[in-house]
């Protein structure tokens, strides 16, 4: 059986995790998110790995939440959850952690990019936050990004939801590097070896200073924005936004009181 989440030592110290679901556009799934958790902390027990490389196979880097799996009622609760847990680990976990995202990074995906240390994008990356659309709330999402995001441009990405390019999202601080799509591994690889060539304790205290010092205020905190997303996700019109996905149509907002 494939596995849905690959992991590549690439030299001492620095790891390659590949999110493979690319039938599926690497879509975040209950199993590809704890599979990503599983390997981060599995990897973080070694102290010899320092740097984790996070990329997608196939066309796009991930194109979001699973939505098929999260309109099923009974795994709404296990389903954020899991984002919430992936998001807050690459955000925390001891390694340095890079996302090296192609083709297309949206909602969740865009995220989970985004809780990241670095980002970088190749030139053909577009980004997305189309939960309104769905509705939904990117609560989750806003936990990672209303440190990194000037509130006006969040507003934009949020209310209006259209979708931006690479140029566009390195200028509002979504991504710090943009290059060729067949460079990308190759420019993950060398801010690894940048880091790799700090002390291995001081980079480790650095990352830690960080998050201290941007840490989401507690009306942004994660635990606060799970509950909004799951209040969200049992509305009336996150059951038509769903549904309206997976039966391929517009969603009738008008029809909701």
């Amino acid at each position: 059986m494939t596995e849905i989440v690959t992991i590549q030592m690439l030299k001492p110290g620095l790891a390659l995790a590949t999110l493979n679901r690319p039938e599926r556009r690497n879509a975040l799934c209950i199993d590809l998110l704890d599979r990503l958790c599983e390997h981060v902390e599995h990897l973080a027990a070694d102290k010899t790995n320092r740097v984790l490389i996070l990329r997608g196979a196939g066309p796009i880097f991930c194109s979001g939440l699973d939505l098929s799996e999260a309109s099923n009622p009974e795994l709404i609760q296990r389903s954020a959850g899991c984002v919430a847990r992936a998001l807050q680990l690459m955000r925390q976990t001891r390694l340095v952690t890079i996302a090296a995202a192609h083709g297309g990074a949206y909602a969740g995906g865009a995220g989970l990019m985004a809780s990241c240390d670095f980002a970088i994008g190749s030139t053909d990356l577009k980004v997305g936050f189309p939960e309104a659309q769905r509705g939904l709330l990117p609560a989750l999402i806003c936990s990672v990004l209303s440190p990194k995001i000037k509130e006006g441009d969040l507003r934009e990405l949020f209310l209006v939801g259209n979708t931006i390019d690479a140029a566009r999202s390195q200028q509002i601080g979504l991504l710090q590097r943009v290059v060729e799509r067949n460079d990308l591994l190759e420019e993950a690889i060398e801010i690894a070896l940048g880091v790799l060539a700090g002390g291995p304790k001081t980079i480790e205290a650095t990352k830690a200073l960080l998050n201290q010092a941007y840490v989401a205020n507690d009306s942004v905190s994660t635990k606060r924005m799970l509950e909004v997303h799951l209040g969200a996700r049992h509305s009336p019109e996150a059951q038509e936004g769903l549904a309206a996905f997976v039966e391929k149509r517009r969603p009738d907002w008008t029809a909701i009181e």
